[in-house]
Parts: C-alpha cells; structure tokens; sequence
C-alpha cells in the first residue's frame, strides 16, 4: 500500500504543468501607454444598464471625449460576466469599436479616478459632442420586429374574415 502512495506521488511530480496562464491583463497598461491600443477614451456616467444575450449594453451620458467619441450619448457593450461597471458612477472609460459598436474590454485600464484624464489627456483638445437621441428599441432587431407584427395582424385578419363569414352564413 505504502509503495503505491510513493508511486502515485512521483508520477503527479512528473504530471505538474511547466506553465499555468491566468488572465493576460490582470495588471492594466499605464493610461498613457493603453490611449494608444484604444479606440475610444472619455469620461462619462452609465446612466443605464440593460442584460442581454450575456452581456451588458451600458447607456453612457459623455462628459468630455478625448478620442474616438463625439456624441453625448453612447451604447456601449460589456461582457455580464466580467463588466465592472455599475449604474450611477462616472468613469475614464478605454473603449475598443467592433463594426458599429462600441465594446468595454475585459482588459481596459477604465476607472474611477477620472483625474487621471485631466492629468494624462489635459493638454489634447477635447472632442465636440453632438446631441443624438438613443431609441429606446435594438435597431439589429427592427426586421424581426416588423415581421411579427406583419404576421399578428395577418393573423388577426384572418380571424376577423373567419368570424364574419360565419356570421353570414348564418343570416
């Protein structure tokens, strides 16, 4: 039994990984250093937060932009497992785009020390933010949308034929 143990033992020495990875990022570059791997960078407050689809799609009201954004509103998507970011609070926020979208990366050194903007960015000339509305509908799910209620009212339609033929039939 004791020669089995000593056995087990020396073959999990030989089973021990030469390397483990853990998150890449989990010390955030330098701010003047990550404004260059940025597409976006601004200070703005989440004022909504709405969970789809595993991740989080932040409405942020834009106080100052410093590269990348120029309007007072912006959708921006996070990830719901890791997005930190919570309803209220004001952030430096590194933004990376995908296509049309706005993404909060995993990585992004944002923060709550928006002092870092000034102390950083203060001598870059901030960028002009113009006003547009944000719809409160997924303008990717318009099609889909419209669909269903194209076929709701075929539907109803054809209730409402169903019925007055029935009630002609029995005039």
């Amino acid at each position: 039994m004791k020669s089995r143990w000593i056995l087990l033992f020396a073959l999990s020495l030989l089973l021990v990984p030469g390397q483990s990875f853990a998150l890449s990022c989990a010390e955030p570059l330098p701010v003047d250093i990550a404004a260059d791997n940025y597409d976006g960078i601004l200070i703005g407050s989440v004022r909504g937060i709405e969970s789809t689809n595993g991740a989080k799609k932040l409405t942020i009201d834009v106080e100052k932009s410093f590269k990348g954004v120029n309007r007072h509103k912006i959708t921006v998507h996070e990830d719901i497992t890791w997005g930190e970011s919570q309803e209220g609070a004001t952030y430096l926020f590194f933004l990376k785009k995908d296509k049309d979208k706005w993404v909060h990366p995993l990585c992004s050194p944002s923060t709550y020390n928006t002092d870092l903007a000034e102390e950083h960015f203060g001598d870059q000339e901030e960028i002009p933010l113009q006003a547009v509305e944000l719809y409160a509908y997924d303008s990717d799910n318009t099609l889909a949308t419209v669909m269903i209620a194209t076929l709701l009212l075929g539907i109803l339609a054809a209730i409402i034929w169903i019925l007055s033929a029935r009630k002609r039939k029995n005039a």
